[in-house]
């Protein structure tokens, strides 16, 4: 049961860095603060870091993991670009952003408790995950 829970919680870590880093690539280019793009830069590379320690564990436990389906990836992309097209600006980005955090943070809470048997590594990195979303989330709140 530990590598089974242990597999999935990184599985669904993966993904959720993944659309996190998609999330950020796709507002980047129309934010206009420079502190703004900085902050959201700075978590890309955390992210892309923190990819990079799950990949390395789901290697170890010989996982491929598994990639966002089509329709999340769909509807996260329409999402962003309705609201940016509908109302642009820092405002609709932070929004955007603190969205997808929290719902990050929320997901991986769930999976967390789904798969109790994890083992201590992999639940360690998911924390740091929810630590870097949480932390996005304080330093842009004040674009809302």
């Amino acid at each position: 049961m530990y590598k089974d829970d242990t597999c999935k919680l990184l599985s669904e870590c993966d993904v959720g860095i993944q659309m996190a880093v998609r999330a950020i690539d796709e507002v980047l280019p129309v934010v206009e603060s420079p502190h703004l793009r900085q902050e959201l830069s700075n978590s890309r590379r955390t992210h892309e870091r923190l990819r990079a320690q799950t990949r390395d564990l789901l290697d170890k436990h010989q996982s491929a993991g598994k990639v966002p389906s089509a329709m999340a990836k769909s509807m996260n992309w329409l999402k962003t670009n309705v609201k940016l097209a509908v109302q642009p600006g820092d405002q609709s980005v932070a929004d955007l952003m603190i969205d997808g955090c929290n719902m990050g943070v929320k997901s991986l809470h769930r999976y967390c408790n789904r798969y109790p048997d994890a083992g201590a590594d992999a639940v360690q990195l998911v924390d740091q995950v929810i630590e870097e979303q949480q932390r996005l989330t304080r330093d842009i709140q004040s674009y809302l």
